[in-house]
C-alpha cells in the first residue's frame, strides 16, 4: 500500500481502505506487478516487452485503485 500512496498522497489519511477486502485487494495485486516489474528492471538479461507489459500492468493498477478510492469517497461521503 506505500507504493500506491506514493504514487497518489492525496490518498493518505482515508482509515476505511484498512477495512475494504477489495482495495486491499488491489493493493497486493499492484505492489505483486510492481516487484515484478522491478525485477525485469534490474535483470542482467533485459527484455524490452516484457517490461513494458509490465509498467502498463502497473499503471493499470494503479490507476484502478485511485479510480476505486475516489469513487468509494464520492459515494460514501468518506474521506
Amino acid at each position: 500500500m506505500a507504493r500506491l500512496l506514493l504514487a497518489a498522497p492525496d490518498l493518505r489519511g482515508s482509515a476505511w481502505m484498512m477495512e475494504s477486502r477489495a482495495f486491499l485487494a488491489l493493493c497486493e495485486a499492484y505492489e505483486n506487478a510492481c516487484l515484478r516489474r522491478d525485477v525485469l528492471r534490474c535483470s542482467a538479461e533485459k527484455d524490452d516487452e516484457t517490461l513494458i507489459k509490465s509498467e502498463e500492468e502497473c499503471r493499470s493498477l494503479e490507476a484502478a485503485a485511485i479510480a476505486y478510492i475516489r469513487e468509494q469517497r464520492k459515494f460514501s461521503g468518506l474521506r
